[in-house]
């Protein structure tokens, strides 16, 4: 991608255009015959609306940096009138695009727009995202990317690589040189991660089935309990009626064991319908909680589902994954139906017996024959009880070793894919450092390497420059942060990965001078783009003269201004 011009209207009426070029783009001050500095003509704005349309509030282009007061001239000049920011673009599709935003100084009432329409402003951040920052992913943000690229003020030209505000958290670090390092296995974080949490709820489900006795405790319980289960039919099977109504009695010994079974079987059923009652309030509920870029993930890769007429829009996304979830739920409603009506007909049928049971109760006359029997049968049916409830929760036991098992072979392929993008991360740091190196040598004598290092188990990133001169400052420190940023351009485009081949840079007066040209010297012939604003004072060794002829593509002075106020 590149930078093709940025454009700002006053009223519909063209104020100021900037045509960027390949390699150094320079934005200086006019010498001024008075001997003004030129620190107050607006040099620093261009980025600043570059940032601006990058999703900054905006507030650094009518505020004073030291004390954050507004600047009157400029705060004015923007209530006052209507001001449309245009950034002309040569996105990754290698389309030409244009994006424009409204400036105001309240941020909320900002107007979006895509090649001169106006258009809603996730629409707007999303062509930002992938055409200038090659980010497909909600994380990291164009907003945390921007300061790496824009940096405009002296806490990012003095912070090469924690370029973010102080009270970034650290993990934004992690999300951001895995990405511009072209670690492209975030979402195989993401997906370890979920992966994690569910081995983590199966665990403990199947610490609490274990609990009091573990599954080889259980099984050897089985044994004596089906002894007794045989031991208690046989007496059953061969009770003495002798004396007793034996038609009756044995009836009753009939019903009384369907009763049983059917029981046992009732309650199997039951499970099952709360099983399906609560899969179905889960996908409900998870089909609730997703956001619209999960819905776009989800189906990236679902070409073979979406008909050729469906546009993946964010409305026709909701649409069909809705219709997904809706046929999925109706599957559940199925089964959960035909469970019902066999509820129903089990529950019926225990009704009927139980029914069946009481007449016979009602007819017989020997009440120690049915005492006796009973107490069998009443014995028999605890014992039937138990065995079902201990087979139950090894079928726990086991189904949850199975699926951990699962999981874990899961997250074993995942581990070892994002092993391989490690590889590939650490070969294009490699890559990278060969650029930064020769480049720091080139301009300081000194080799600055990056060190980066990611931990794959607690996914953590650990980053340094490291040199030979331990921590440089002011001048020095700016040359080690230019050697890094176009080392980066260089990066990209050996490896062809989709990231900005731009960085502007403000304030680099205290570099040496020497520094600064071969820094431009450099810059000149980059396959990118380096945009530097500074004081013509900087130039005026006649070295620069051909320099500046090639690439300054702004001048501003006291009698014309960025804004011309």
């Amino acid at each position: 991608m590149k930078l093709i011009k940025l454009s700002v209207y006053k009223n519909s009426e063209l104020i100021r255009s900037i045509q960027f070029k390949k390699g150094l783009n320079l934005i200086v001050n006019s010498i001024s015959q008075s001997g003004r500095t030129g620190n107050s003509v607006g040099k620093s704005t261009p980025s600043r609306l570059l940032d601006y349309l990058f999703l900054s509030s905006g507030e650094d282009i009518y505020t004073e940096a030291e004390f954050g007061k507004p600047i009157p001239d400029v705060y004015r000049f923007i209530n006052e009138n209507t001001i449309y920011v245009e950034l002309e673009f040569e996105g990754f599709d290698l389309k030409e695009h244009r994006i424009g935003r409204t400036l105001t100084t309240d941020p909320k009432s900002s107007v979006y727009y895509l090649d001169s329409k106006v258009c809603d402003k996730s629409d707007y951040l999303d062509l930002v995202a992938r055409q200038i920052f090659g980010q497909v992913n909600e994380k990291p943000s164009v907003r945390n990317l921007s300061h790496k690229f824009i940096r405009n003020t002296n806490e990012k030209m003095q912070n090469t690589t924690r370029f973010l505000h102080g009270n970034a958290k650290p993990d934004i670090y992690d999300q951001l040189y895995l990405f511009l390092f072209g670690f492209s296995g975030l979402d195989l974080l993401k997906d370890k991660a979920n992966l994690n949490n569910k081995i983590r709820t199966k665990t403990k489900h199947l610490a609490a089935y274990r609990n009091p006795h573990r599954e080889s405790a259980l099984q050897k319980m089985i044994a004596p309990l089906k002894s007794e289960e045989a031991e208690l039919q046989d007496k059953i099977d061969s009770f003495d009626f002798t004396g007793s109504q034996d038609s009756s009695v044995k009836e009753l010994v009939d019903v009384q064991n369907k009763i049983s079974d059917l029981t046992i079987g009732y309650s199997k059923i039951k499970t099952r319908l709360s099983y399906l009652e609560k899969s179905i309030a889960k996908v409900r509920e998870s089909a609730a909680s997703v956001a619209g870029k999960e819905l776009t993930t989800i189906y990236a890769e679902a070409g073979v589902a979406i008909s050729d007429g469906l546009k993946r829009s964010f409305e026709e996304l909701v649409v069909f994954h809705s219709k997904v979830v809706s046929n999925k739920v109706n599957l559940l409603k199925s089964d959960l139906e035909k469970y019902q009506k066999e509820e129903a007909r089990v529950r019926d049928e225990i009704s009927s017996l139980q029914n069946i049971e009481s007449g016979i109760f009602r007819h017989i006359k020997e009440p120690d024959t049915l005492k006796a029997i009973g107490a069998l049968y009443n014995d028999l049916s605890k014992i039937k009880e138990q065995i079902a409830g201990i087979s139950a929760l090894l079928d726990k036991i086991e189904n949850t070793k199975s699926e951990i098992e699962s999981l874990e072979n899961s997250k074993l392929k995942v581990v070892q894919e994002i092993a391989k993008n490690t590889e590939d991360l650490d070969s294009n740091v490699e890559l990278f450092n060969e650029y930064f190196g020769e480049l720091s040598k080139s301009f300081y004598g000194d080799r600055y390497i990056f060190d980066l290092e990611f931990d794959i188990e607690t996914e953590k990133c650990r980053f340094d420059i490291v040199n030979i001169a331990p921590n440089p400052t002011g001048g020095k420190k700016k040359g080690e942060l230019s050697a890094f940023d176009l080392a980066y351009i260089q990066f990209v485009k050996a490896t062809n990965i989709k990231r900005p081949s731009f960085v502007i840079h403000d304030s680099i007066e205290d570099v040496d001078v020497n520094q600064v040209f071969d820094i431009f010297q450099r810059a000149e012939h980059l396959d990118g783009q380096y945009i530097v604003a500074l004081l013509s004072d900087k130039l005026v060794d006649p070295r620069f003269d051909l320099l500046k002829k090639r690439s300054i593509i702004l001048e501003l002075s006291e009698s014309d201004k960025f804004f011309k106020i």
